[in-house]
């Protein structure tokens, strides 16, 4: 029995691995190996062969080349006494060579549960012989078995650091998971803050989720792979990559001098990600959003960090800013906005909140249509503009129940001004989080029945960018709007990302071209190929043009040119409440004439082709903030 051992630890533990039983074979050089020892046993006279068979079929592994007329599979009744543990038996009288024959389980993984059974063929000598050849493979083999135990030391080091690495990295990409990231922050955080400060960046891809869906999880894994590959590439070498899960990422950048270090770091590696990808034989583009947290401002410790750098990326995912530094205003996590949160969730029902309306005007002059915008008259704070608290009910539940009071309020009102003969229609903004909910159809139409309004007088404004995180579920509810009679408009067109496959199949009736094109229009070539490209766009797709942040009649005038169809902004007023909106209407009405496509164009105050224009009286404290991504009412 102790030869028996010997040569197992000597022969078969020195050459079969459990990866090699994991895939049911030895390898050609294992198999070599093997050979060459048994041969060299076979020859001093102290193995008369050697076979090992898988435990759990009994299916040959190995047979020396003494033995090629071995069983393909163990015997059922010797198989069955192999799994209850080590037994030997005498062979039968019709083999040539009389053996001894020692069944062995065995266990490379070293995991309890055997993988395998060495059969020892050992000769058939008196005992004396056998105690004696045992004393000389002792001897003989205590070199060897030193060789022996010093690679399985290593073998055993070599899997608990293959163990610890696997434990701290992520199999797709290779870059460190989170709980090396949690290691690798509290070490940088309890250095003293001479060194610097430490950041962390997270990126959340743009658009994976299309990829996925157009061309398959393969192709979204490769495209993973790909994005890990650049980081590392950008990263200088004390930074440390992390995949966080799915499509999101972080880096850990320590020894900075300034939070705008830790932002100029996340632009470049955003610009290190945009540079398209071949992936299933097409060039995919890769962008992201990127929040940056700093210690100790933004966090002591991982947590908060963290925290705070998934509250930033989600306000440039929002804003589509690409990078954004983390702004306590707008975390609805911080004690001061959970308190405004509070106050906002009781002024939803106490009666303090207002719709103001801006007009939109027609080439024609004509205003058959209004933006509601919502205020928040706050009982110590005074008139709030949506900016001050839409951006913190988008990241809650709150904005379903905010939703609703606009579309409510915007219907109540809408028809009040049609009983008294303004045949108005009115628009809501939708943001992202009312986009992807399955009740936004029923929403509107509850509205447009308590207020006994036809539904097609509500009209919805969306986001590019809203459109975009999940294109797919925006276009089945938009498809369902517009099948209710809703009208859909996409605000703030050009700054963010749509995809114009996707452009050209949703249902949308409307693109509005975003002020910061218009502004500029005059002085600005770029903005005016920007703004005369999208008309047409929206022309060649049967969809109305409208350019927003319109402040001048020489800008209007330009519009008419390009053939824009509609104009909102300063130009002509003011977001208004209800009372003055309709006595606006009526002088606007009575005093006005716009621009045609022959014109001289004035300065603003003056006369358009004849007819005054009113002169707006503003102030730049006075225009209308809308949410940053114009994606809430």
């Amino acid at each position: 029995m102790l030869s028996a051992r010997l040569i197992s630890s000597l022969v078969v533990h020195r050459n079969i691995s459990d990866a090699d039983l994991r895939r049911r074979g030895v390898s050609a050089s294992s198999r070599a190996s093997m050979d060459s020892d048994v041969a060299e046993l076979q020859r001093q006279g102290e193995l008369a062969g050697l076979e090992v068979w898988a435990i759990d079929d009994g299916h040959l592994l190995y047979a020396d080349p003494a033995h090629p007329d071995a069983e393909a599979a163990m015997p059922a009744d010797e198989l069955v006494r192999a799994r209850q543990g080590v037994f030997t038996q005498v062979t039968p009288e019709d083999r040539h060579v009389l053996t001894i024959d020692v069944f062995l389980p065995y266990d490379p993984g070293e995991d309890g549960v055997p993988d395998a059974v060495v059969e020892v063929l050992l000769p058939r000598d008196p005992i004396n012989d056998a105690i004696g050849r045992s004393t000389r493979l002792l001897y003989a083999g205590a070199a060897v078995v030193a060789v022996l135990a010093a690679l399985i030391l290593g073998a055993a080091r070599r899997r608990q650091r293959a163990t610890y690495h696997a434990a701290r990295h992520d199999g797709l990409t290779g870059l460190g998971n989170r709980s090396l990231l949690a290691e690798r922050a509290e070490s940088l955080l309890a250095r003293p803050s001479s060194d610097g400060r430490v950041a962390l960046v997270v990126l959340d891809l743009d658009g994976f989720k299309e990829v996925n869906d157009t061309l398959g999880h393969h192709a979204g894994d490769d495209l993973l792979v790909a994005v890990a590959e650049r980081l590392q590439a950008a990263c200088r070498g004390t930074n440390t990559v992390i995949r966080l899960g799915g499509d999101e990422f972080a880096v850990l950048l320590p020894g900075l001098p300034t939070p705008d270090s830790a932002v100029a770091t996340a632009h470049t590696l955003r610009v290190a990600l945009r540079r398209p990808v071949v992936v299933s034989g097409l060039a995919v583009e890769v962008d992201a959003s990127f929040g940056v947290a700093v210690a100790p401002e933004h966090g002591t410790d991982l947590t908060s960090l963290l925290r705070s750098a998934d509250v930033a990326m989600y306000d440039a995912k929002r804003a589509s800013s690409g990078v954004t530094l983390y702004d306590p205003r707008t975390d609805p996590r911080e004690a001061q906005q959970l308190t405004l949160l509070g106050e906002l969730r009781r002024a939803i029902g106490a009666g303090q909140l207002r719709l103001h309306y801006q007009p939109q005007c027609g080439t024609d002059g004509r205003v058959d249509q209004v933006e509601a915008l919502i205020r928040w008259q706050h009982p110590e704070r005074g008139l709030l503009a949506p900016d001050a608290f839409i951006p913190l009910a988008e990241r809650t539940s709150l904005i379903k129940p905010l939703t609703t009071w606009v579309l409510g309020e915007a219907a109540r009102q809408c028809a009040t001004w049609r009983a008294a003969d303004h045949q108005l229609c009115v628009a809501v903004n939708i943001s992202l989080r009312n986009l992807v909910d399955d009740e936004l159809p029923a929403a509107v139409l509850n509205a447009a029945a308590a207020a006994d309004l036809p539904v097609s007088s509500i009209h919805l404004e969306i986001t590019e960018t809203a459109v975009m995180l999940d294109p797919q579920r925006a276009a089945q509810t938009l498809t369902q709007l517009r099948a209710m009679g809703v009208s859909v408009s996409i605000d703030d067109f050009g700054v963010g990302y749509t995809s114009l496959s996707y452009l050209s199949t949703l249902p949308v009736h409307t693109l509005k071209i975003d002020r910061r094109f218009v502004s500029n229009l005059l002085t600005n070539d770029s903005d005016l190929v920007i703004v005369r490209n999208v008309i047409q766009l929206a022309h060649d797709l049967g969809m109305v043009s409208l350019a927003e942040g319109v402040e001048s009649p020489d800008v209007w005038s330009r519009l008419t040119d390009l053939g824009c169809d509609e104009i909102q902004g300063y130009l002509l007023t003011p977001p208004l409440p209800p009372d003055q909106l309709i006595a606006w209407m009526t002088d606007w009405h009575n005093t006005s004439t716009p621009p045609t496509r022959t014109h001289d164009p004035s300065r603003s105050g003056a006369a358009v082709n004849g007819a005054a224009v009113p002169t707006v009286h503003r102030r730049r404290s006075d225009i209308d903030v809308v949410p940053s991504a114009h994606g809430a009412p």
